[in-house]
């Protein structure tokens, strides 16, 4: 008889054994599989649910939602079903009684997989048909699609000595970010990126702190992150710069910084993950598309 329920922390090495199985382009540690679940700031355990048989896992989702300025926004952040028994309405089943429970949240719309700031990926890889199918089948539409890059660190010297040295002679200064840049970091967070808050903050957690900034005249006018998310699995950004300091040739010595940062630790790829200015990275970093996503969004009308 299959049973549904909340999922525990005790069931995580079932789960992620589940999850590798079946969901093959993006398998996870445990402890990644405890960042995306129970670390999530906003995490409900009534909106993590699983279906079981015999104690194997048969299907997952989970559910979540974020308050965006005015507006609650729901999502399904991940969702998987065992191959073989797919179509027996198990993930339909999950979902509709996650749906209802968004709904009863009062959000304005669910999205899926795109949870900033805590995802694993930032829309469905078009190479999972099924899917694409399912959620489609059950009134989501399609908003837009964007891409991965991927950057060999093997293969590449990422030294910015010579940059900085050129950009200190402008009284521009490169360096990693101390504990006393995070109020002047924030600060520009707020006043030009505010999505990204979430993320940045986290790298002032991480030793060492995973951010790379510009300061001009000594403030901060620029910064480049790594493991803000996905930690320890060559994940790069954000990173920006106070659009009225743009032009100064930081940019490219931050997001350098950062590869070496990660090629340091061992990785050998690095993923730029969401990419809007593609030129950018292919310039820098010799980046190439590595992997391509689709993007999903259903209206809904909250409960009374």
């Amino acid at each position: 008889m299959v049973q549904i329920r909340k999922i525990l922390k005790a069931d995580l090495e079932k789960l992620q054994q589940f999850w590798n199985r079946n969901v093959i382009y993006d398998r996870v540690s445990i402890d990644l599989l405890k960042e995306k679940i129970f670390d999530d700031m906003d995490y409900q355990p009534e909106l993590t649910l699983i279906a079981e048989q015999d104690e194997q896992i048969l299907s997952f989702v989970m559910g979540l939602v974020r308050q965006r300025g005015d507006t609650r926004i729901g999502w399904i952040k991940l969702f998987a079903t065992d191959k073989k028994h797919r179509r027996q309405g198990l993930a339909t089943e999950l979902l509709n009684r996650i749906e209802k429970q968004l709904k009863n949240q009062k959000v304005s719309r669910i999205q899926m997989i795109d949870s900033t700031p805590n995802y694993l990926q930032p829309g469905i890889d078009p190479f999972y048909t099924e899917a694409v199918v399912f959620v489609e089948r059950r009134g989501y539409k399609k908003i837009g699609d964007t891409s991965n890059l991927s950057v060999d660190l093997v293969n590449q010297d990422f030294d910015t000595s010579d940059e900085e040295k050129s950009l200190a002679l402008r009284n521009i200064i490169i360096r990693r970010a101390l504990p006393a840049d995070r109020d002047a970091t924030m600060n520009l967070l707020s006043q030009f990126f505010p999505a990204w808050i979430p993320e940045v903050a986290q790298t002032f957690k991480n030793q060492p702190i995973s951010l790379h900034v510009a300061l001009v005249r000594g403030g901060v006018e620029a910064f480049s992150a790594y493991d803000a998310n996905n930690f320890n699995t060559g994940w790069f950004g954000p990173m920006g710069t106070n659009p009225q300091k743009r032009g100064l040739g930081v940019g490219g010595v931050l997001l350098k910084r950062c590869l070496q940062d990660m090629k340091n630790q061992g990785h050998k790829v690095s993923i730029v993950p969401w990419v809007g200015p593609i030129p950018f990275y292919l310039h820098y970093a010799n980046a190439k598309v590595d992997r391509v996503f689709w993007r999903y969004a259903k209206e809904v009308a909250p409960t009374e």
